[in-house]
């Protein structure tokens, strides 16, 4: 039976894929992992303004049958704006929680996904539950779409390994040079899926803040996302990220971001209240919050181009110069006026053109 149940799974797979091949021109493809409407825009923006450079770039937008986000919206979107370099994949496992880390019904989607893509992108979102990595549910972690995480830890799972397993070989084993970015939730997806653990809520665990009049007032640089939105709940047009430098560490993949760019604090978007904690297997810190206190970047020590940021490059808004952004009614700020005056955009083209390069180089063969 649930031989059977994989076969059915995969076949649309397949065949979506046979598709592609016979009609599309693509050089290179990009796995969008949670693909709505605002994470295509930001891509297709950056893809047509050459943030992201690849050549023939195809790009499969692949989630979960069981999430809550209705990609039926994303799909109208798709056809509306004709993109034609833009596919969504709906694979139909359900996963269980004590499945996570073991092969199941989306194992044979997660290993044909791979292996017919240069890179996949994670992306931000909601909170993940704590029981998937073992602990017990702080009354101030928020989860609206398990079913989602159960998805997304498992696929990162399946790339990379971890503890919870230690006996699974990770799809990378057959191509270490694989490309992997991951941002915000998807940094903490990639230290849960390796093992790792979270901190629940950063203003009280990590500041002893308890109020978001005290967590306000803390300097820039030990906020991690707008306590001031939050405090104006009907103002739904309020910006609710904020800007704030990180520390590089000694190496690792954005020192080496930094030392092109020539500044190693830059300013970076950030809107969260959760952070990874004890980390997972074969991870490393790459950047951290100017205090320390918090993990900025995190990169894999065998497969080194799976990275991880806690931050956000990929809004387009970051590349706009007419963006604008609300932080508090009345006060209206460029994004990318900020960071070019902190001197932190090219930190951020450089991220996308490294990117690019890799992507464009891959040595996958589909």
């Amino acid at each position: 039976m649930r031989r059977s149940r994989i076969l059915l799974n995969v076949l649309p797979i397949a065949i979506l894929f046979m598709f592609m091949a016979f009609y599309g021109q693509a050089q290179h493809r990009l796995v969008l992992l949670h693909p709505t409407v605002s994470n295509i825009e930001s891509i297709e923006w950056m893809v047509e303004n050459r943030v992201i450079d690849v050549p023939g770039l195809e790009m499969i937008g692949v989630y979960s049958a069981h999430e809550v986000y209705d990609y039926a919206i994303s799909e109208h979107y798709i056809s509306e704006h004709q993109l034609k370099n833009y596919r969504l994949l709906k694979v139909e496992g359900e996963i269980r929680p004590g499945e996570i880390y073991h092969e199941n019904s989306c194992t044979p989607a997660f290993r044909k996904l791979f292996e017919e893509s240069d890179g996949i992108l994670f992306f931000g979102g909601p909170d993940i539950p704590a029981a998937i990595y073992g602990e017990k549910q702080n009354f101030l972690t928020l989860v609206t779409d398990p079913n989602r995480h159960y998805f997304e830890v498992s696929f990162f799972f399946h790339l990379i390994g971890g503890s919870r397993n230690p006996s699974f070989k990770p799809f990378l084993a057959d191509n270490p040079a694989f490309i992997v970015r991951a941002f915000c939730l998807g940094m903490q997806t990639m230290n849960v899926a390796a093992g790792g653990t979270l901190i629940q809520d950063i203003p009280t665990e990590c500041y002893h803040k308890n109020t978001l009049e005290e967590t306000s007032k803390l300097p820039a640089n030990a906020q991690h996302r707008s306590s001031v939105a939050l405090l104006y709940p009907l103002s739904d047009d309020l910006f609710g990220g904020i800007f704030h430098q990180i520390r590089m560490a000694k190496s690792g993949y954005l020192m080496e971001i930094a030392a092109m760019s020539k500044v190693y604090g830059p300013m970076v978007l950030s809107a969260h209240h959760q952070a990874a904690g004890r980390l997972g297997a074969n991870l490393e810190v790459i950047a951290t919050s100017m205090d320390g206190k918090i993990v900025e970047g995190l990169q894999h020590k065998v497969f080194r181009n799976v990275v991880g940021v806690q931050f956000h490059p990929e809004p387009a808004a970051l590349y706009q110069k007419k963006a604008r952004f609300t932080t508090v009614p009345g006060s209206v700020f460029s994004p990318n006026e900020l960071l070019i005056q902190s001197n932190s955009l090219g930190f951020h083209q450089l991220f996308w053109k490294d990117f690019s390069e890799k992507v464009g180089k891959s040595l996958w063969e589909r």
